[in-house]
């Protein structure tokens, strides 16, 4: 049964015994997801939220190589790279989608059909249950692109495995397979991928015998755990974000991530080494032409960029 129609996921009513199933359906792109594909999870979500006929939700990416590899670099780095303020904006709508993980009262199963990266593997440490493909991986690229990884795996992965594990999935952005991801409690269960919706439904059938009113009520509890490092760490997150996006770091991991060649960050750190500034690479914003008036050039400016006119050395 089709549940209502979207541009960027597949929202299916009946995939199972009272079970509704969300899918990303952005294969070409990893899965990965935009402002829209967030607002859209949103939507099906609480259309799933306020029909009582759906009590469990599955969430998974369409296609076999991802289920989903976090935010789209392209808008990162040409909507919010441009703009960095609105980042701040987009994450309140990134929180809400992770909030209503939590919050929609329902179990919630990721399914996962190929890479979790970023922000997919925050969409499993936020469920409640996940069932990986034996071929699945799972990675935090964010250091890779100077995004940092603070938007549920900071706060909700050494619940599952621990501060090191953690830091070294995260500090070393390393990349685990399924039974790796197993063995340290990312996931509750390895099949093949042929297996994986009967794996998935499995887990739903034993649910069913069960009281959903427990259920609902245990799910409150145990998120109390994420809830209390939740919320005032993702409120100070966006506003890093919003503050830094469009800093070197950042501008530099997305442009090579999406020029596909190898990333500079051995060379900003020599030009940190040196006493740059990586927030204000040519300095403070001091400086204003005398001829046009422009104001908040970089203290290193050496002519007007609205103008053209030679700034005068030394002067402010």
């Amino acid at each position: 049964m089709p549940g209502k129609k979207y541009e960027d996921i597949l929202y299916e009513k009946g995939w199972h015994d009272h079970t509704a199933l969300v899918a990303i359906n952005r294969p070409a792109e990893y899965n990965s997801y935009t402002l829209k594909t967030l607002r859209e999870m949103i939507d099906a979500f609480d259309d799933s939220m306020w029909d009582d006929d759906v009590q469990f939700i599955v969430l998974t990416g369409s296609g076999e190589s991802a289920f989903c590899t976090g935010g789209n670099v392209g808008e990162y780095k040409n909507t919010y790279g441009i703009k960095p303020n609105d980042w701040w904006k987009w994450g309140e709508i990134y929180g809400r989608f992770l909030d209503v993980i939590m919050h929609c009262g329902k179990p919630v199963i990721c399914r996962i059909n190929g890479i979790a990266a970023g922000g997919g593997l925050e969409f499993v440490a936020a469920s409640d249950l996940a069932v990986a493909a034996d071929a699945a991986k799972f990675l935090s690229p964010g250091p890779r692109v100077g995004m940092t990884s603070i938007g549920g795996l900071s706060q909700w992965l050494p619940l599952h495995m621990g501060l090191k594990r953690t830091s070294e999935l995260v500090m070393l952005s390393s990349e685990i397979d399924a039974k790796k991801a197993l063995e340290w409690g990312l996931v509750n269960a390895v099949v093949p991928r042929a297996d994986l919706d009967a794996k998935t439904r499995e887990l739903i059938e034993r649910m069913l015998d069960l009281s959903p009113t427990s259920l609902q009520y245990f799910k409150v509890h145990v998120n109390w755990w994420r809830d209390i490092v939740w919320k005032p760490t993702w409120e100070h997150a966006k506003e890093f974000f919003s503050m830094n996006i469009g800093s070197i770091e950042p501008t530099e991991g997305l442009s090579a991530f999406e020029q596909k060649r190898k990333r500079k960050y051995r060379e900003i750190r020599d030009q940190i080494a040196k006493g740059v500034d990586p927030r204000y690479p040519l300095g403070p914003y001091d400086r204003s032409c005398p001829k046009c008036g422009a104001p908040h050039l970089p203290h290193a400016s050496v002519f007007c960029p609205i103008c053209g006119s030679r700034l005068e050395k030394g002067k402010r």
